[in-house]
């Protein structure tokens, strides 16, 4: 009847293991996936400056000529 309890620990044991596996996997992935979209976020911030330069330019040359 010893074995009861050794099963017991044993099952609580890998199935301790797949959950903490499977939530570091998790938390892997998603790490990955933020890095991917704030990296994406920083592109995005570049060209909405770059246009908002470009936007600002054509608006002064737009005030020049209407003088």
């Amino acid at each position: 009847m010893i074995w009861i309890p050794i099963t017991a620990w044993a099952v609580a044991v890998a199935l301790g293991l797949v959950v903490l596996g499977f939530a570091g996997y998790e938390i892997w992935w998603k790490a990955g996936r933020l890095q991917r979209d704030v990296r994406r976020m920083l592109a995005l911030r570049e060209s909405l400056a770059r246009l908002q330069g470009d936007l600002a330019a054509t608006q002064e040359r737009i005030g020049r000529i209407s003088r």
